[in-house]
């Protein structure tokens, strides 16, 4: 009788464990390649991408809403499949490459960073917000690397909002990897620029 209480106990807790997992969602947006990615030469100017850096409340794998102006939601249940920093600095990688610019994770630099530049991004806010769907706001920086040091080439503020299709977490990814692929437009112009060559 005994063990028959323990096994419809164990039964009843792994039942609801199971329905537990199946309550979080996890989420992620990539930027595909375009599967020809652009010839690039060996004295074509590089670009380091730093480490994307991420402010405030969304430095974490819950997603994030502004529910008014002074409060924050953090979901309980939605999650992004990786750190957003990680998954941005893949899309960033990508998208550049696609772009025929001739991008590499800063990580693999080692010394050879000599008259090459390096891309930093900052970002302030990325989140959700009833009114104005996803929020993407920071600033970008360029340097270039003269005599072991960094020189600030340029750099610019960002402000990107894009309004949701539908309710829900799915439209939210949608909107912020449309702003991300508005940021990496611009950023991707810059250097394309004659002086950033």
């Amino acid at each position: 009788m005994r063990l028959a209480s323990l096994l419809g106990v164990l039964a009843l807790f792994l039942a609801g464990c199971s329905s537990n997992v199946d309550s979080h969602k996890y989420y992620k947006f990539s930027v595909t390649s375009n599967g020809n990615p652009a010839q690039l030469s060996a004295s074509k100017q590089r670009v380091y991408i730093d480490t994307i850096s991420i402010l405030g409340a969304a430095n974490q794998q819950a997603l994030i809403q502004y529910t008014d102006e002074n409060q924050v939601n953090i979901a309980n249940f939605h999650y992004w499949a990786e750190h957003p920093k990680n998954m941005l600095a893949q899309a960033t990688n990508t998208y550049l490459a696609n772009e025929g610019i001739n991008a590499i994770p800063l990580s693999y630099a080692g010394d050879d960073l000599e008259k090459h530049l390096t891309l930093k991004i900052v970002v302030h806010e990325f989140a959700g917000h009833y009114n104005d769907g996803a929020v993407l706001k920071g600033n970008w920086y360029i340097y270039r690397h003269h005599k072991r040091s960094k020189v600030l080439h340029s750099s610019r503020a960002f402000s990107l909002s894009s309004s949701l299709e539908n309710n829900g977490f799915e439209p939210l990814i949608a909107a912020h990897k449309n702003n991300w692929l508005l940021l990496m437009k611009d950023v991707a112009q810059q250097l394309h620029q004659p002086n950033y060559e």
